[in-house]
């Protein structure tokens, strides 16, 4: 199989950094392009301090923007990337994405967070490796 196209989907975690190393390589690996999927979930939004939650909304997309620029300059230096910071659930929007920029594969982490059932594979990758038709490649983080 190859690879052409690889979307990488992060967070604004320490952790996204180890995610997007993975698919780096595997970029380099099949000369493939990448781009970068963040998701802002407003399901999970918080109100402080009165704002409004599309005021938040803006916030996190702003936050990812900030995040996503970092691990470009960290991790891909030179390699061209494609970024992408869409609203919604995030299992579904990274299906949509890599549906809607044909990607080949998506390369993901998974934090586990969901108790036993999901001790591998947190609830996000779960249903992402449920509804898409890519290639997928997860990344289990590990927080010690």
């Amino acid at each position: 199989m190859e690879f052409k196209r690889i979307l990488i989907a992060i967070d604004n975690t320490p952790s996204a950094e180890k995610v997007a190393i993975n698919g780096l390589q595997l970029a380099r690996q099949y000369q493939a392009e990448i781009a970068l999927v963040s998701i802002v979930d407003g399901s999970i939004m918080e109100n402080h301090d009165g704002a409004t939650p599309r005021e938040l909304e803006d916030m996190a997309e702003g936050s990812f923007n900030t995040s996503q620029q970092q691990v470009i300059d960290q991790v891909f230096k030179n390699y061209p990337v494609k970024t992408f910071v869409e609203q919604g659930d995030p299992a579904k929007v990274i299906v949509m994405v890599a549906e809607n920029w044909n990607a080949d594969i998506i390369v993901m982490g998974t934090h586990g967070r969901k108790g036993i059932a999901h001790l591998l594979m947190g609830s996000v990758a779960e249903d992402v490796l449920r509804h898409s038709k890519k290639a997928l490649v997860i990344i289990p983080i590990f927080q010690s």
